[in-house]
């Protein structure tokens, strides 16, 4: 555990640090952007160790954030609390990666393991976490965004006071491996208003228990 918040002190100020330029080649050795993109434009994986599109991590249990591949060695890590971007690029040889976190100064090193088509799993050295990696191919790397914890958090608050009138005081937030959220707003003294069920890239989703359907979006404001 102390590995792992070092680990995300680390990335939180090189991410404060850092603006975020990414290639646009397609896969390692490929020419092209297109390389691992069908004619409809989704991304499919290439057999390779990575290629570009964006992967979801999850830890078996839990959505972790989201590997933004540019290419296949440049990129960005999308945490999921409030949603930070890390830039990084990883060198890789067999099943062995050297990620390297905003600075050439800060590697981690990692082995991967093709775990099915669309598949990986990184294990990473220096605490033994497994992450799992699913390519999500309809996701276009240069434009993609999801909704933090954060964001889902604001968004229900905003949809629940809108339609009731008042606004709840805390909302709990658990999101799957999967990327859905199930949210629970709660009252004054833990009284729970309402609970929903939404996709984190989307924000559809439905009412808990319920066939009824919401779409959760952030507020605006007129300046």
């Amino acid at each position: 555990m102390q590995a792992k918040n070092r680990f995300m002190l680390r990335l939180t100020a090189i991410a404060a640090a850092l603006a975020l330029l990414f290639c646009t080649a397609g896969c390692l050795d490929d020419a092209s952007a297109s390389d691992n993109r069908t004619e409809d434009g989704v991304y499919y994986d290439s057999g390779k160790t990575f290629c570009r599109g964006v992967w979801a991590a999850d830890d078996g249990e839990k959505l972790l954030g989201y590997y933004v591949f540019s290419d296949a060695e440049n990129g960005r890590f999308d945490e999921i609390q409030i949603g930070m971007g890390v830039p990084f690029n990883v060198k890789t040889k067999n099943n062995k990666a050297d990620f390297s976190l905003g600075a050439a100064d800060f590697t981690e090193p990692a082995t991967v393991e093709n775990a099915g088509k669309g598949k990986r799993t990184l294990t990473w050295s220096s605490d033994k976490r497994v992450e799992n990696l699913t390519l999500l191919g309809e996701q276009e790397p240069d434009t993609f965004r999801f909704y933090s914890q954060k964001n889902l958090e604001e968004m229900a608050l905003d949809y629940y006071e809108a339609n009731v009138g008042t606004r709840p005081q805390s909302a709990e937030i658990t999101l799957a491996a999967a990327g859905t959220a199930s949210i629970l707003l709660y009252g004054s003294k833990g009284k729970e208003l309402a609970g929903y069920v939404v996709d984190n890239i989307t924000g559809k989703g439905t009412v808990m228990g319920t066939d009824e359907e919401i779409l959760l979006t952030p507020m605006t404001t007129d300046d």
